[in-house]
């Protein structure tokens, strides 16, 4: 049964909106909002997924019909200030991106029973961190393909002087397209912040700096202000991952890996691989993209794809992951890049 919450009136499980007085219905008996309507217009169908800050929902709007991925913040994080800025602060920055790789944001606010919401594009997909989690690594083309959108994505942010700071699989989502091409979305600028006027990273109340430990660029573990470069380290991070499977620091913990990011280089593609054969062309790129100072790395994520794409253009597909690998091809062998997906 549902009750309303502004006669207190019990109606049927189908019914959406009290016939009395036109409120939003809400589930009784349970602390699940399946079933009820979150700010007079979406309609929860069912749980997707629940986190640290809340549980996300598959929404219907009431009226246009459009299906929607409905986050609502969890109720004792509600209670916190610096959560809810941190929620605001995702919704404000992405609906600012007007992009196709970035993850679209409907609506957001606050309903009269202290419900906190956000409702953004239904993306049919998993993100790269599964797909890492159960290939191993990428072929080289698809590799690159990601590389590409995802830092057309940045790069749409930074152009609008915004800086994602927890890039990391995780928030890469890879839904399939219009003729089944794959189609990168990024999604969660929960901790993103306008790079005018930052003085330094944002740290939290127990002191630790906000991010995925294992994608932070140095100068964010070191507490420093950040640019768009500290996202093109990440991204950096994440493509190697993507061709090797592993991590350009190797390390027992995580935190002798961040120790390591401050103090050492990173380990050569062919290295870190053992067995492969990774063209030189493609190691000055990601030398450049993972240089310890700012200053010395791409200064545009595109530029960094552009370059990371045109030094991979000889290299054969790969065999599976785990098996040694010749990568060096010759041009007659070479794999055409499928271009970065726009819809």
């Amino acid at each position: 049964m549902k009750l309303c919450p502004t006669c207190g009136q019990q109606w049927p499980d189908d019914q959406k909106f009290c016939p009395n007085d036109g409120s939003a219905l809400k589930t009784t008996g349970s602390s699940d909002l399946v079933g009820s309507v979150i700010a007079e217009r979406y309609h929860i169908e069912k749980k997707l997924g629940e986190g640290g800050m809340g549980a996300v929902y598959l929404g219907q709007h009431v009226k246009m019909g459009r299906k929607s991925a409905i986050k609502v913040m969890s109720p004792a994080m509600a209670a916190d200030p610096d959560a809810i800025a941190r929620f605001n602060r995702e919704a404000a920055n992405a609906a600012r991106i007007n992009h196709p790789n970035v993850c679209q944001i409907y609506d957001f606010g606050e309903t009269a029973d202290g419900t906190i919401y956000l409702a953004m594009e239904l993306i049919e997909g998993e993100s790269l961190g599964d797909v890492l989690e159960r290939e191993g690594r990428l072929p080289v083309p698809r590799a690159v393909a990601i590389l590409e959108q995802t830092a057309d994505a940045l790069q749409a942010a930074h152009d609008l002087g915004i800086v994602h700071r927890d890039l990391k699989p995780d928030n890469i989502m890879l839904a399939r397209g219009r003729g089944g091409a794959e189609t990168v979305k990024v999604v969660d600028f929960g901790i993103a912040k306008a790079m005018s006027g930052e003085e330094g990273q944002q740290v939290t109340k127990t002191g630790l700096v906000v991010g995925t430990p294992e994608y932070m660029s140095p100068e964010q573990l070191s507490g420093d202000k950040l640019d768009g470069r500290s996202d093109i380290y990440a991204l950096a991070l994440v493509f190697f991952r993507c061709l090797t499977g592993t991590f350009p620091f190797q390390a027992e913990s995580t935190q002798e890996m961040m120790i390591k990011r401050l103090t050492d280089e990173p380990l050569p593609l062919n290295v870190a691989e053992p067995g492969a054969s990774y063209p030189d062309a493609l190691q000055r790129v990601l030398d450049r993209a993972l240089a310890r100072m700012p200053a010395d790395r791409y200064a545009r994520a595109v530029q960094f794809a552009t370059e990371a794409a045109t030094a991979a253009q000889g290299i054969r597909a790969q065999p599976a992951a785990g098996a040694a690998t010749q990568l060096m091809g010759s041009s007659d062998a070479a794999t055409a890049l499928p271009p970065t997906q726009v819809r």
